[in-house]
């Protein structure tokens, strides 16, 4: 296995990626082998190898004033090995010590650090996420939507919110002209779509030898909450389904 974040995409691993994003239609990337290697130089990005050529990929983005973890792929062919924890860890390493994807120069303060943000409607990668120090948000009800409608996105720093929605619609744009099948897919399940939370004060750990699902806890504003035993369940039932 290697890490490979900054080598010109191969054709192989084009095709490889492209043909993933066009299977996963919760995912967002190029569609077409050229679009993948003009733009494999745009986003930091993380790489797993191994004898067989690629098999886990992801992209750390700017995305106002955050860094949004997003087109995380794992090949078929090696999943339920723990490489999904794998790809996660190598992301929480490469945010923690690399000042340019800050945009800082070295080296970093645990606070000058950008807020790690993803969001997925996997159980598997939910749990990869959990295992890795990522905080699950929960919906709250916020003055930006009347104290009516509970949002995860309403929690958010409002420039980040706002960074969100926009880049949403002009994405959005771009899928309604280049694939509407998956505009229309990730609007249908779009409530299902999890936001998960990096501290950016928080520090590389050991991964847990425990079940990643076996404790769960939520960011409410700025504390850390113990979610209840219902809604532990409900996350177990969700991997269940997943798996299933």
């Amino acid at each position: 296995m290697d890490e490979d974040g900054e080598s010109p995409l191969g054709d192989e691993d084009a095709v490889w990626l492209t043909s993933m994003i066009r299977k996963e239609l919760d995912l967002w990337g190029p569609l077409k082998e050229i679009s993948a290697v003009r733009g494999w130089r745009r986003q930091p990005r993380i790489l797993l190898h191994d004898l067989h050529g690629l098999f886990g990929h992801a992209v750390l983005a700017r995305l106002g004033p955050s860094i949004e973890l997003r087109t995380v792929v794992i090949d078929p062919r090696v999943r339920s090995q723990g490489r999904s924890h794998e790809l996660v860890e190598q992301v929480i390493s490469r945010w923690y010590q690399d000042a340019l994807l800050h945009r800082l120069p070295p080296p970093l303060e645990p606070s000058s650090r950008r807020l790690l943000i993803s969001w997925t409607r996997s159980a598997a990668l939910a749990a990869a996420y959990h295992r890795a120090g990522f905080s699950l948000v929960q919906p709250e009800r916020r003055w930006s939507r009347l104290w009516i409608v509970r949002s995860t996105l309403a929690t958010l720093p409002l420039r980040l919110q706002i960074s969100v929605v926009m880049n949403r619609i002009l994405r959005g744009i771009s899928m309604l002209f280049q694939d509407p099948a998956r505009l229309g897919h990730q609007i249908r399940h779009l409530s299902e779509y999890r936001l998960f939370i990096f501290n950016p004060k928080s520090s590389l750990q050991t991964p847990s030898r425990a079940h990643p699902m076996s404790e769960m806890t939520a960011v409410t504003g700025r504390q850390l909450i113990e979610i209840e035993e219902s809604q532990l369940q409900a996350f177990v039932d969700w991997d269940v389904t997943e798996e299933g």
